[in-house]
């Protein structure tokens, strides 16, 4: 650096207190600058995993106005909705506990090392349970497609259930007791102090084939489920080509087939945008998880720590966008969840109106009066400045309010 840089004659004749003294200069400045970058660079991705989270959460809590029963397509995907919630939240803490606290503010936590370590078996079996989740949308398609007269007897509710408790419990059990397994290491070394294990080849390599192992599997099942596809689809012509030879029930045979196929094309098309978010958003980090390490191929030892903090900070990025976008792609592609998301905002909407106009005190001024000689006057008062209609229910007493969509123009309400 420059700035620390001293000519020649004056270093020549520096004395051996003084050059350890600017050394600690030097190591002081490099350990504010290191500070400066955390204390600006982790809030903004602490935040956005705040954001990931809301945006997950509301795809979850549209359940609530999803017609039952659930398909098992649907079913998977919210809990892959949980699974990204579930990670987001994992990797906003780690970024407070391991980056923000300790490196930007300079507070030395005390008593956290257990704490911290089971952060990061939460944080490592979330990636898993993100990717075994997508592999068991797979497998659904490929059910779906290959096997739809059997499908929903094999993947009925209690099956994928179990399926599901099992894709949760699983990874985290798994990092959980190989943390338990190392010797001197982990959760078996003196208050959980140590865990060189973590910067090993061994491990990672290990962690990078849970990820990779299951996604050349999917690979290979869509590969296949686009063959079907293919094959199909020319059957079809064929026997569109045919025209009137088909008759009766096999015509109407092939019709059925044709719908449960193209329905099963478009779910398979929304996984494949979720993949494709998937390896955009964790392949780059997974690969430098795998390769960079004490013991790996590459070392990040001569990078300086402002290329190492922005190399980081794009992989957190990248992982937190694909929380993101997820959601997106939830609402834009799956009906069900488009349809009950509209349900959520209507009945949202409607409550907080009706909240609203009772906290002013409308409602209740007008329970005070005759009902009979102020009906007319309750419900266009109640139109006019809350555009809510009160409408008498058949016992006499009680009363509906039900929303409309308003604009405002100025003081006039349209």
């Amino acid at each position: 650096m420059e700035s620390t840089s001293m000519p020649i004659e004056s270093t020549n004749m520096m004395l051996i207190n003084e050059s350890a003294a600017q050394s600690t200069n030097i190591s002081n400045q490099i350990e504010n600058v290191d500070g400066v970058l955390y204390l600006y660079g982790a809030p903004p991705l602490i935040l956005f995993c705040v954001i990931s989270i809301a945006v997950n959460i509301k795809v979850l809590i549209s359940v609530f106005w999803i017609r039952r029963p659930l398909s098992p397509t649907l079913y998977i995907s919210l809990s892959l909705a949980g699974a990204d919630a579930f990670s987001s939240s994992a990797l906003g803490i780690g970024l407070i506990m391991n980056s923000f606290i300790p490196n930007g503010l300079g507070i030395k936590l005390k008593g956290v090392d257990c704490f911290l370590l089971v952060l990061e078996v939460v944080r490592l079996g979330g990636v898993i349970i993100t990717v075994f989740h997508l592999m068991a949308l797979a497998v659904n398609h490929y059910l779906g497609i290959l096997r739809p007269l059997h499908y929903l007897s094999i993947l009925t509710y209690k099956n994928t259930t179990i399926l599901l408790i099992l894709l949760w419990v699983l990874p985290i059990s798994f990092f959980a007791v190989y943390f338990n397994l190392v010797e001197d290491d982990g959760f078996q070394s003196e208050g959980c102090k140590e865990s060189v294990f973590l910067s090993h080849k061994q491990f990672r390599m290990l962690f990078s084939s849970l990820f990779f192992g299951p996604f050349g599997l999917m690979v290979c099942i869509y590969i296949h489920i686009f063959c079907i596809v293919k094959k199909h689809q020319a059957t079809r012509l064929r026997f569109r080509r045919a025209g009137s030879s088909v008759h009766g029930r096999t015509s109407e045979a092939m019709r059925s087939n044709s719908r449960q196929m193209t329905q099963n094309v478009k779910a398979v098309h929304t996984t494949l945008y979720i993949l494709g978010s998937f390896v955009i958003g964790w392949m780059p980090a997974v690969i430098v998880y795998m390769l960079v390490c004490n013991d790996c191929i590459l070392q990040l030892n001569g990078v300086s720590m402002h290329t190492t903090f922005f190399i980081y900070a794009v992989i957190n990025g990248l992982i937190i966008l694909k929380t993101l976008i997820n959601p997106i792609i939830y609402a834009a592609r799956m009906h069900e969840i488009k349809v009950a998301t509209r349900r959520m905002h209507k009945a949202f909407c409607e409550w907080t109106t009706l909240t609203r106009f009772t906290t002013n005190g409308g409602i209740s001024t007008m329970y005070s009066s005759e009902e009979s000689k102020h009906s007319q006057s309750r419900t266009g008062t109640c139109r006019l400045f809350h555009n809510i209609s009160i409408r008498k229910a058949r016992n006499g007493n009680t009363y509906m309010c039900a929303g409309y969509n308003t604009h405002e123009y100025g003081n006039t309400f349209v």
